[in-house]
């Protein structure tokens, strides 16, 4: 029964996305139904493909509607949440690469919140440990993924295999490297409070950096993003500790304060005088 309560939020979920991201032109909604049916497409390769070859996560038992390893839902999930990122990005920064970059590390930000989360909620477990039960591995990969595919796709001529393709053996190579090359070292348990005493050393300055850069995102971009917000923090209320729970309102301040710019410079100008 909560498996399947969880799975039916997540539905609503996705269809609030869906709903207002295909709310445009048949020509845009031509070109995002591709994007999506890319990402959706290449990250259940490249994650389906991660599984079998290292074993190093798996899906409770509980997901409905397996793909072979992976959850019809998390097929789902995963493409929106690389897509919501790279609007944001291209919002935040110009060029290509930059946007490419930037939507990575704002999915490296997702996963940091989401994995936790969900391990403590018990929606899938790693073998390898970490912080919270998350090795900086799994975190890595879906950043590594968004920053392939943002960076690929965003090279709109470029045949729909090409990026199928592509993106997996991009995932494998740098894991695998990174893997050897550093995080093995690195992937032992963490202390909770150590840890969410990092996060909020990084969201402090970032908070500020943000207050007093004030960039601009539509705010349309940021209220859609508030639904699935909502989702894991409610799950935290229900499975984490007073230490994870640190852990995940560091992750708050920097998402108000870029809300608080946008809306500021949103709002309609009064003329002086009036």
């Amino acid at each position: 029964m909560r498996m399947a309560l969880l799975q039916g939020v997540c539905v609503v979920i996705l269809g609030i996305y869906l709903a207002r991201r295909l709310r445009t032109g048949p020509g845009e909604r031509r070109v995002a139904l591709r994007r999506l049916g890319l990402l959706a497409l290449a990250s259940w390769v490249g994650e389906d493909s991660l599984i079998r070859a290292y074993g190093f996560y798996r899906y409770a038992a509980g997901w409905a509607l397996f793909v072979d390893q992976v959850p019809l839902l998390i097929v789902g999930i995963w493409p929106v949440v690389v897509d919501s990122a790279w609007r944001l990005a291209g919002h935040l920064v110009r060029g290509p690469r930059a946007v490419a970059l930037v939507g990575g590390c704002l999915v490296l930000t997702d996963a940091a919140l989401i994995e936790p989360i969900a391990v403590a909620a018990g929606l899938w477990s790693w073998s390898e440990p970490g912080l919270f039960g998350v090795p900086p591995i799994g975190m890595l990969g879906w950043a590594v993924f968004a920053a392939g595919a943002i960076a690929l796709l965003e090279q709109r001529r470029m045949p729909g295999w090409v990026a199928v393709l592509v993106l997996p053996l991009w995932v494998h190579v740098v894991l695998v490297a990174a893997w050897w090359g550093l995080l093995r070292w690195v992937s032992a348990p963490l202390p909770g409070w150590a840890v969410a005493a990092g996060a909020w050393a990084v969201a402090v300055p970032l908070t500020v950096w943000i207050g007093w850069r004030r960039p601009w995102v539509p705010v349309g971009e940021l209220m859609v993003r508030l639904p699935a917000a909502a989702f894991f923090f409610a799950l935290l209320g229900l499975s984490g500790g007073p230490v994870l729970a640190a852990y995940a309102l560091a992750f708050v301040p920097p998402y108000l304060a870029l809300m608080r710019g946008s809306l500021a410079r949103s709002a309609p100008q009064v003329p002086e005088g009036t």
